[in-house]
């Protein structure tokens, strides 16, 4: 028993030093959550008591063993808080375990009997305090929005001290507008401060113009709280649209046909040529003007300019994914189709298949994301020449290449050069190579733990392995 208890001891001993200590404090703490998730709950409390170790790591937190798994960052973080923690308890403080990582720390065991009277009390105390300051806080903006009722109510003939309100008060601005929603001069300044407090302006002044010229150049999609009237005047409106594209939706049919109004707002935002007139979505200097902001916005264009090679060129160009609404003749064109797969690779879904086969825009596709491999086809899959320029730009690559050329010697060197890890998806050959590993750890310092059980237990690699990681967690932390 008194040999169980001085190992039981010894575990907790070695655990509470490892925190102190990158990668040996990751591998510790990871065994920490397993035992606190899948053997701690399963021991009865009498038998977890009479355990040093277990007693213990009951008392450690999820949060501390979390935050331990992150080396280096994690362990200055855990030792600030114990140090923080060490200087409360040298004042004779009242401990604050729960403020410090979960409250384990080195100058702590577990919560004492007298702690766990305390800290309930404490809890209370503090939630007590929060909920007071809240009922402050609403008690405050309420006596705000009362005086601002009180103001309407007498009719006061100087407003400044409303105004001043509105303009530095979001909270009483909405009441403002209700109280005072027929006084000119409130609802004005209200607009200037936020456009959308058009909403809450009386009919006569969501009719005003100077009100409502002076909401949408704030926001242009107050405009839909303008009256019909103001919806039609193309002075309003095109101030609107200049603000905010997407209000053309609001805007008269007539002015939805303007060129003038129209062409502001797909300037301002492309997919606002949805609200446009059938006329003006077959206008070509609109739509360029659309997709030029938003390639997408292809979708709205007429039939006749989706299949405009210019528009489209324009279209793809911002968006390569707008591929999909240009017309069957220029998804078969491989200029626009090269064009498309170069801003996305995804857009060789939408390709003609013939050219979902064209080697010259497989290959664009394949060096514009990692996962452009994904997307080709088996065959092309198996091309040497694809998979090699693919994974000498992506390394991830390697892991769509197929299993045939994941045998590939020189393919693997290329792709653990780029990304170290790809070594998980090589064969158990070549995770015997010297020469690839070596190339890996150079890449990843953690990538030997995808090598051979072999070359995971050389200790020149395994030095070197933790050398390069210490050097690569030391740049990423600096840069």
């Amino acid at each position: 028993m008194m040999q169980i208890n001085l190992s039981s001891k010894a575990c907790r001993f070695i655990d509470h030093k490892a925190d102190y200590v990158p990668i040996i404090s990751t591998v510790t703490n990871l065994v920490c959550i397993f035992q606190k998730v899948f053997i701690i709950p399963f021991k009865q409390e009498k038998n977890i008591s009479k355990c040093p170790y277990y007693s213990y790591l009951n008392g450690k937190s999820f949060g501390r063993c979390i935050i331990l798994l992150i080396p280096v960052l994690g362990n200055i973080l855990v030792g600030i808080g114990d140090f923080a923690c060490k200087r409360e308890n040298d004042k004779d403080a009242l401990p604050k375990p729960a403020k410090y990582y979960g409250g384990i720390s080195k100058y702590e065991g577990p919560p004492s009997r007298d702690d766990k009277k305390i800290f309930p009390l404490t809890l209370r105390k503090e939630a007590v305090e929060l909920k007071n300051f809240k009922e402050k806080l609403q008690i405050s903006a309420q006596q705000k929005v009362n005086t601002l009722r009180d103001a309407s109510k007498d009719h006061q003939n100087d407003r400044e001290g409303v105004l001043a309100a509105i303009q530095h008060d979001d909270l009483a601005m909405q009441q403002t507008c209700q109280d005072f929603q027929d006084a000119k001069k409130v609802v004005f300044a209200a607009v200037q401060h936020d456009g959308l407090a058009l909403q809450h302006a009386s009919q006569a002044l969501q009719n005003n113009k100077e009100i409502v010229l002076a909401a949408v150049q704030h926001a242009g999609l107050a405009l839909q709280y303008a009256s019909q009237e103001l919806q039609n005047d193309k002075e309003v409106v095109l101030a609107a649209v200049q603000h905010g594209g997407l209000a053309l939706q609001y805007a008269n049919h007539a002015l939805q046909n303007n060129k003038e109004v129209v062409f502001a707002a797909v300037q301002h935002a492309g997919l606002a040529l949805q609200y446009a007139s059938p006329e003006l979505r077959n206008n070509k200097e609109i739509v360029l003007a659309a997709v030029q902001h938003a390639g997408l916005a292809l979708q709205y264009a007429s039939p006749e300019l989706r299949n405009d090679k210019e528009v489209v060129l324009a279209a793809v160009q911002h968006a390569g994914l707008a591929l999909q609404y240009a017309s069957q003749e220029l998804q078969n064109d491989e200029e626009v189709v090269l064009a498309a797969v170069q801003q996305d690779c995804l857009a060789l879904r939408y390709a003609s298949q013939e050219l979902q086969n064209n080697r010259v825009i497989i290959l664009a596709a394949v060096q514009q994301a990692p996962w452009g491999l994904k997307y080709v086809s088996k065959e092309l899959q198996n091309e040497r020449e694809i998979v090699l320029a693919a994974v000498q730009k992506f390394g991830l690559s390697f892991r769509y290449a197929s299993q045939e050329l994941q045998n590939d010697r020189e393919i693997l060197l290329a792709a653990v050069r780029r990304r170290g890890s790809v070594l998980m998806y090589a064969s158990k050959t070549l995770k015997n190579d010297r020469e690839i590993v070596l190339a890996a750890i150079q890449q990843d310092g953690l990538a030997l733990r995808y090598a051979s059980e072999e070359l995971q237990n050389n200790p020149e690699l395994v030095d070197l392995s933790f050398e390069l990681f210490r050097q690569q967690s030391k740049g990423s932390f600096l840069g």
